[in-house]
C-alpha cells in the first residue's frame, strides 16, 4: 500500500506512548480526517478529541477582534491532550515536544483587516500553556480560507518553528496550481457540497478532484526539468462527506483524506447550540434541504467579499429571500434591506434580528451545514463518529 501523503505530511507529531485504542503506533495523526475551523462549533473540547483519536483538527480563528481572548481560548487545549509527554515541563529534555497537534484556521481576508500580530503570537506558542518553563509550542499547521493568504507565507517561513505545515483551501483548479507553485504542504479542494462559506462559482468534488488532481500532475511534470521543481501537495477533500464510503471515494479519486465539518457538528464535544443540534439530526435530503445564500453575511454585517456565499439549512428567512426572487426577479437584498426578510410582512428590522439571535431562533438564524447532513441520524462522540468514518 502506497504512504498516505497527508499522514506523511505530519509524521513527525509523535506521542510517547501508543495511542489509545487504534493499535495505531505513536503517530498523533494516523486518521485521514480534518475537522474543519467552525466558528462557535469547533471549540478546545473538539479539537482535543480530534486530535486525541488520531486525527488533524483545526481550531477557528475566525472573526477575531481580541486576539487575547483567542489566545487564552488556545491555552485551554494542551491540558485535554492525551499524552505524558506533551504534558511535560523540562527545560533540559533537547528531545520535548516541538508542536502541538492541532492547526489553526484564518479566513484570509479578516486577517488581512486585523493585521498579522495573533498570527505572529500564535507562531511563537503563545497559546501555549502559560509559564511553561521550557519552550513555547505552537500548532503543527496553519490553514488560510477565503482570500490572498501569499503575503503570510513568507511571514510563516521566517517567524514559525521549521516543519510548520501550510493548508490552502481553494474552490477552482486554477487555485490549486496557484497553491501549487507556492509550495504549500496541503490544498483542501472546496465542492460546492460544503457547509458555510465558499465560492459562489465552484464545482461539485466529483469533478473538481480529479481535474484538479491531473491539472497538478501536469504542472509538476512540466516544471521537473527547471531550475524550480515543483512537488505534489496533499490533497483533502471537503464538501458533504459523512460516511465511511465517501472518503474511500474521494481517495480513489486522488484525495488523501477528507476535510468533515457537519458531522462534527453534532458530535457530543462541539459547543454549538443544541437547538441546532437537533435541527441537524432531523433534516433529511441534504443537498434539497440546504441552499447555498449571502443573506445572513448581510444580516450580521460581515462584509464578506462578493465571490462568496454560504451553505445553510433553508429557513424562514432563505424560503422568502427565494419567494421574492421569483416575484421580483433578481433580487439581492443587501444592509438594512436584509431585515425586511425577518418577518412574513416583510416589516422586519435590526430589532427582530436581535430577538432571534437571544432566543436561538433557527427558523431565522443560520445553520451552516454541507449536504452530507442528511445522513447524520445521531449524535455521538467525535471519536465514535471518526471511527465509523476512517476504519
Amino acid at each position: 500500500m502506497s504512504k498516505n501523503a497527508f499522514l506523511a505530511k505530519f509524521a513527525h507529531l509523535t506521542r510517547s506512548t501508543v495511542a489509545k485504542g487504534t493499535g495505531q503506533g505513536r503517530a498523533w495523526v494516523h486518521r485521514p480526517i480534518v475537522s474543519a475551523p467552525m466558528n462557535a462549533w469547533s471549540g478546545p473540547k473538539l479539537v482535543a478529541a480530534v486530535a486525541n483519536h488520531g486525527g488533524m483538527p483545526m481550531y477557528p480563528i475566525g472573526y477575531f477582534t481580541d486576539p487575547s481572548k483567542i489566545l487564552a481560548d488556545l491555552q485551554t487545549i494542551p491540558p485535554l491532550l492525551e499524552d505524558s509527554e506533551l504534558q511535560k515541563d523540562d527545560p533540559e529534555d533537547p528531545a520535548g515536544t516541538k508542536f502541538l497537534p492541532y492547526g489553526v484556521g484564518f479566513i484570509t481576508f479578516w486577517l488581512d483587516r486585523q493585521g498579522p500580530e495573533l498570527l505572529l503570537s500564535i507562531l511563537k506558542g503563545q497559546g501555549d500553556i502559560p509559564n511553561r518553563r521550557s519552550f513555547a509550542r505552537p500548532p503543527a499547521a496553519v490553514w488560510f480560507s477565503f482570500g490572498d493568504y501569499r503575503p503570510y507565507l513568507q511571514l510563516i517561513r521566517d517567524h514559525g518553528a521549521p516543519e510548520t505545515r501550510i493548508i490552502v483551501q481553494v474552490q477552482t483548479v486554477q487555485e490549486a496550481l496557484d497553491a501549487q507553485r507556492e509550495n504549500v504542504d496541503v490544498i483542501v479542494l472546496q465542492g460546492t457540497e460544503s457547509g458555510g462559506h465558499g465560492a459562489q462559482r465552484i464545482s461539485p468534488l466529483m469533478s473538481l478532484l480529479p481535474e484538479t488532481v491531473q491539472a497538478l500532475q501536469s504542472q509538476m511534470a512540466s516544471a521537473a526539468s527547471s531550475s524550480t521543481p515543483l512537488a505534489m501537495p496533499a490533497l483533502l477533500a471537503a464538501g458533504g462527506i459523512s460516511k465511511n464510503t465517501q472518503l474511500a471515494a474521494v481517495q480513489s479519486l486522488g484525495a488523501s483524506g477528507a476535510v468533515v465539518g457537519t458531522g462534527f457538528m453534532v458530535t457530543h464535544e462541539s459547543p454549538g447550540p443544541q437547538k441546532a443540534k437537533d435541527r441537524l439530526l432531523q433534516t433529511q435530503d441534504g443537498g434539497v434541504s440546504t441552499v447555498r445564500t449571502r443573506v445572513f453575511d448581510e444580516l450580521r454585517s460581515f462584509e464578506w467579499p462578493q465571490a462568496y456565499d454560504g451553505r445553510v439549512i433553508r429557513n424562514l428567512v432563505t424560503e422568502r429571500e427565494e419567494q421574492d426572487l421569483r416575484e421580483h426577479g433578481l433580487y439581492n437584498p443587501q444592509g438594512e434591506a436584509s431585515f425586511k426578510l425577518l418577518r412574513e410582512d416583510r416589516a422586519g428590522t435590526k430589532a427582530d434580528w436581535d430577538k432571534a439571535t437571544r432566543e436561538q431562533d433557527f427558523d431565522l438564524l443560520p445553520i451552516w451545514c454541507g449536504t452530507g447532513v442528511g445522513m447524520l441520524k445521531k449524535s455521538v462522540s467525535a471519536g465514535e463518529f471518526m471511527a465509523q468514518l476512517a476504519d
